[in-house]
């Protein structure tokens, strides 16, 4: 096992420029994650018995540090952590053919009994289906049934419209190609004989490219495929014949990707302008709102609001005619406390919503609790916002998570922002600062708020103040049944979102590892995901990067001059990232996408004035007096909004939906629409 050990890290260090890794040293981590130095030399004993081809022994070994220490970490390289579970299906998937075979004496039993219960229960509910077949999957991957079991997960989340987690379960099925070749083994998982057909499942892979409107790579995998398989028959979309006949009608007919031609006017109507009422006990930060149908929601973290998009008014109000935004008021805190001590760092108060359901983070800003600071609370609530025109369905305090927490009284938990959601789950991060900062996930249900799982991701170095609360904001990200996480402090994490389990983590070196004092800049960089990648720009380093979202696998890192403090999204294979200035970026190398590399200056007339919006296939950017489109392909300003001289406005964070952009500078909202 020493020299399979070796040989992947020499792997790693040869991979090329596109994927190489952070060359991080333990005593550089920010983060203190669990660790296991006893599972490491565990299974570097196994190399004994690979030598000897005792492929029992090999099973049993992989098998039993598997089952004792699942979620304990590994280090694979340096930077890159994945769990024992991992590390111990990925090598069972590598073993010669007598080894896996061993090892498939000893799994496959129960690993069929498993899939065997599962398809016995007619009317079984989709969740405990996905939960049966995820349980086959993370436990005995290189199993007989693994194979079904991926296949069952892919045509189910196609079903379910979510293309991505599709993509990824059927890729699974597939040798790894391009850059990840080098790193089967590496964390990466690779089933190692599927029996499902090849070409069915590239033609499946098209197929999840045109549903998500994405016909450039449809046209790319299309050519791969007629060299490869031009000649194969199967069934695809309800139809049967040869494959490159039926994807050939699909990808010329009405699925193909409709013009990135911008379909917005000129936004220089002001519909409305509003101010959120000042609390005392909330710091005034940044209101990120979120608009719903024709329903504005926004948050001052303390109350929340819902007016009417179009005309600013009181949504679900008996004065609905009524001037003052009080009348919108939806829920509030039953008791708002003001925090004794200031806060380093700029709140920030955001929403999430799914389906009929809103949810807040409401309370004191306090994500980093002062020694002395005794005021602080901070809860999550989930509003109705269908039907019940915005009625409470649950509230949940964070310093009540676990009463029988010992540290409960004397460093009770804050919740770190808005959660993300599905339809049956919420997730949140959490955050407590004494003895030391630790960095949690929790995931409560939907309807009832019980709490699921509650696990830790590590414990930082930073340490905080006696006299000086701090302030955060990191938001998660939801994609392949994993739950993403940036935490600005070293370490971004994959958790699975059925059970919180560590699935990888990647570390580099943060800016706080020099400094005692946090060294976070202001921003919003949660996890932005597209086409199985994360793409990430945390704020305690200058770095960007790119990350196998399924792996954990570095594809690329750079080092940007400008600080980031946005990451904006993915649009015509760009992906857009702001700080000062504005900058595309190319996705298969990192480097800067435009020629003329950025939009804005360095006179400070023209940094940003805010964060910019994804619209269309443009880009909307402030700067301190104008609006700036640009084309995304380009890089080139296709016009200015003179939002100063035109409407006595200044830039601000802004907020695109439909052919409207709400521009929010701390409680001051405004809503412009199309002159159409």
């Amino acid at each position: 096992m020493k020299r399979i050990l070796t040989l992947l890290f020499f792997l790693a260090s040869a991979a090329p420029v596109s994927a190489q890794f952070a060359a991080t040293k333990l005593s550089q981590e920010a983060m203190t994650l669990d660790l296991d130095s006893a599972a490491t030399k565990r299974l570097a004993s196994i190399e004994d018995f690979v030598a000897e081809k005792q492929w029992d022994a090999v099973a049993t070994l992989l098998r039993q540090t598997q089952s004792e220490k699942p979620d304990r970490l590994v280090a694979i390289s340096p930077g890159w952590y994945v769990s024992v579970t991992r590390f111990c299906q990925s090598q069972a998937a590598l073993l010669p053919t007598p080894g896996l075979t061993a090892y498939r004496r000893q799994m496959d039993a129960t690993a069929k009994k498993w899939l065997d219960d599962i398809q016995g229960q007619r009317g079984l509910d989709p969740s405990r289906q996905r939960a049966a077949w995820l349980r086959i999957v993370r436990q005995g991957f290189a199993s007989s049934s693994a194979d079904e079991a991926l296949a069952r997960l892919a045509e189910q989340s196609f079903e379910r419209a979510d293309y991505a987690a599709a993509r990824t379960y059927w890729e699974l099925l597939l040798p790894a190609s391009g850059s990840l070749r080098s790193a089967a083994g590496l964390g990466l998982l690779r089933h190692p004989d599927p029996s499902c057909d090849a070409a069915q499942i590239r033609a499946q892979l098209i197929l999840c490219s045109l549903f998500a409107k994405n016909a450039a790579r449809a046209g790319h995998e299309f050519a791969a495929f007629r060299r490869l398989h031009g000649n194969s028959t199967g069934r695809i979309a309800g139809r049967e014949g040869t494959l490159v006949d039926l994807l050939s009608s699909m990808i010329a007919g009405p699925m193909a990707d409709a013009s990135q031609t911008p379909q917005t006017g000129p936004l220089v109507r002001r519909l409305w302008s509003i101010e959120l009422p000042n609390s005392s006990a909330t710091e005034v930060g940044e209101v990120v709102p979120v608009i719903v149908g024709e329903t504005f929601f926004a948050t001052n973290g303390e109350a929340v609001f819902a007016l009417d998009v179009t005309t600013g008014q009181p949504k679900w109000s008996e004065n609905s005619e009524s001037p003052d935004p009080r009348s919108a008021v939806i829920h509030s805190l039953a008791d708002p406390i003001a925090p004794k001590l200031s806060s380093a760092g700029r709140p920030w108060h955001s929403l999430s919503v799914h389906g009929d359901r809103l949810y807040a983070r409401l309370g004191t800003s306090i994500t980093g609790k002062a020694k002395q600071e005794t005021n602080s609370h901070s809860e999550l609530v989930g509003l109705d916002i269908g039907t019940g025109e915005g009625k409470l369905v649950w509230r949940v305090a964070a310093e009540e998570i676990d009463p029988q927490d010992p540290l409960s009284v004397s460093s009770p938990w804050c919740f770190e922002s808005s959660p993300a959601a599905d339809s049956q789950r919420v997730f949140v991060a959490l955050r407590r600062s004494l003895p030391q900062e630790q960095l949690n996930v929790a995931c409560f249900d939907a309807d009832s708020a019980r709490l699921l799982w509650n696990r830790k991701v590590g414990i930082t170095v930073a340490s905080t103040e006696e006299a000086v609360n701090s302030t955060s904001h990191m938001e998660l990200t939801l994609a392949e049944d994993s739950v993403f996480v940036s935490t600005d402090a070293g370490a971004i994490a994959a958790l699975d979102a059925h059970d919180g389990a560590i699935r990888w983590v990647r570390t580099y070196v943060s800016d706080s590892v020099q400094s005692s004092r946090d060294a976070r800049r202001d921003g919003h960089t949660p996890p932005v995901y597209h086409d199985g990648v994360l793409y990430v720009a945390p704020l305690d380093t200058n770095l960007l990067m790119a990350i196998h979202a399924e792996s954990g696998l570095l594809l690329w890192q750079r080092e940007w001059a400008d600080p980031l403090q946005y990451v904006l999204g993915v649009a015509s294979n760009t992906l857009i990232v702001q700080g000062r200035s504005l900058w595309g970026v190319a996705l298969a190398t990192g480097e800067p996408a435009w020629s003329n590399r950025r939009v804005g200056h360095d006179d400070p007339e023209g940094f940003s004035f805010g964060r910019g919006a994804l619209m269309s296939g443009e880009v909307w950017w402030p700067n301190r007096d104008e609006l700036i489109v640009i084309a995304v392909s380009s890089g080139q300003i296709t016009r200015r909004i003179a939002v100063r001289e035109s409407l006595g406005l200044s830039g601000g964070n802004l907020t695109a939906f439909g052919a409207s952009l709400a521009i929010s500078r701390g409680i001051q909202l405004t809503v412009l629409g199309s002159i159409r």
